[in-house]
């Protein structure tokens, strides 16, 4: 608008918009957000790494009651008997029905005349037949858990054209316990001077106590008839205990040192850089091998391997966030007002980094349990008296072929453990990034 225009305007069109009251700025009503709450939120707004925390949830929520979840304890009451339960296939309540983890299992090449003689219910389809020097062989789905228990009734072949019967010797009290729970099929032979009694009798009556349509091994059996359930969730529990004792001590250690040599420097920082360099360059399988081989595979040796030069990363990203902070202008004010290092290390640079270390933390535990498992499936970490999820891996491989089960859900466990920590890092460092703070 030109000056002209503006001399022209009629001065009686300018009216005040408030004449009696006074405008006033409106109240602010919400409540200030604070760093770790606004962190929380963008958390929570990345689904991929909430969707892993809910699963790591379930992880734990297992690893801490699975093992009481199934009641077995016939491999610690008779290792032999239990034997006979040997790598079974999973078989699940409910999903069963779906056509997965239903206890079916392929047969191969057994004599046609003995499968025909299977009772009604066994067999669930034919897939191969055919004849090999005169006999014909079949190839055919079964119901295992049935066929497993007509097994160790009848045995897997024909006598005469009738099925061979499967003959134990019990002493008195065992057959006394057979009665009990309605296990006795047929009683064979009575040595009375002698106490024992040759008896045919139904194994799943007789140890599990139910019949075999009764009888779910949710994720099957091993080749020591173990409950690969509860085994799993037991190797889970020593996997991630280790890994977050290991990493605790390693990021105490890392923090300490890290700390002093960032915010101090100087000639010792020089001195001690040199010596983290050493240690660096020393070979994890090595110093692992030689610790096991002198003091063989306890938890204390397994720790002390993983600590002693695991603390170095943390040690080096803690160095680094004291470095870039110690020089800042709060830092500068706060030590103008008189605060001692103590003060300014743990009340100001700290919490500055520590989105950056909780990072690091979350990072470390699925390194570590993944190297663990790389070591016991090598078998250069062997538990004496109890498993972990690399071991199990390594027994699994053997079978593979004839028993996918034994591998199937170790390795389900540990990549949904190692995705699940990736996307909680990847979105705990988007979280805790200052420069993100109040973006959508």
């Amino acid at each position: 608008m030109k000056t002209a225009d503006i001399k022209n305007i009629d001065k009686s069109k300018l009216v005040f918009v408030e004449r009696s009251g006074v405008i006033k700025d409106d109240l602010i009503t919400t409540k200030a957000i604070g760093y770790y709450k606004d962190a929380w939120l963008r958390f929570k707004r990345n689904k991929a790494a909430f969707v892993a925390t809910i699963l790591i949830g379930i992880i734990l929520f297992f690893t801490i009651f699975g093992p009481y979840m199934k009641k077995y304890d016939l491999p610690k009451q008779d290792k032999i008997v239990a034997n006979y339960f040997r790598e079974l296939p999973p078989k699940i309540p409910v999903i069963e029905k779906l056509g997965i983890f239903n206890g079916h299992k392929t047969i191969k090449g057994r004599n046609k005349n003995y499968i025909s003689s299977l009772p009604e219910g066994i067999v669930v389809r034919v897939i191969d037949e055919r004849e090999v020097d005169g006999t014909v062989l079949m190839d055919v789905v079964v119901d295992y858990y049935r066929y497993h228990s007509y097994v160790q009734s009848y045995g897997d072949k024909l006598v005469n054209g009738k099925p061979d019967i499967q003959i134990r010797r019990l002493n008195k009290e065992e057959y006394e316990i057979a009665l009990q729970k309605n296990a006795v099929i047929k009683l064979i032979q009575h040595y009375p001077n002698q106490g024992i009694y040759d008896t045919q009798i139904d194994l799943y009556k007789y140890a599990l106590n139910s019949s075999a349509d009764n009888i779910y091994f949710w994720f099957g059996t091993n080749s020591q008839g173990e409950d690969v359930f509860t085994n799993l969730w037991k190797a889970s529990r020593i996997s991630l205990l280790l890994a977050v004792t290991i990493t605790v001590l390693n990021m105490i250690i890392g923090l300490i040192l890290g700390s002093i040599m960032g915010y101090f420097g100087g000639t010792l920082d020089i001195l001690f850089e040199r010596f983290v360099d050493i240690l660096a360059n020393l070979p994890f399988m090595v110093i692992l091998t030689l610790l096991v081989l002198r003091f063989g595979t306890g938890f204390s040796v397994i720790i002390f391997a993983f600590v002693f030069n695991g603390w170095i990363s943390f040690y080096s990203t803690t160095r680094i966030q004291f470095y870039r902070y110690k020089n800042r202008e709060y830092v500068l004010a706060a030590r103008s007002c008189g605060a001692k290092d103590r003060r300014i290390i743990y009340k100001h640079i700290f919490p500055n980094a520590i989105g950056t270390l909780i990072t690091s933390f979350s990072l470390a535990i699925p390194r570590f349990i993944f190297t663990e498992s790389i070591y016991s499936f090598l078998g250069i970490i062997n538990y004496a008296s109890s498993t972990s999820v690399g071991r199990m891996l390594s027994e699994g491989q053997d079978k593979m072929n004839q028993h996918f089960h034994l591998i199937l859900f170790p390795a389900i466990l540990i990549s949904i453990l190692m995705l699940s920590f990736n996307l909680i890092s990847n979105g705990l460092r988007d979280a805790f990034n200052p420069s993100l703070r109040g973006v959508e």
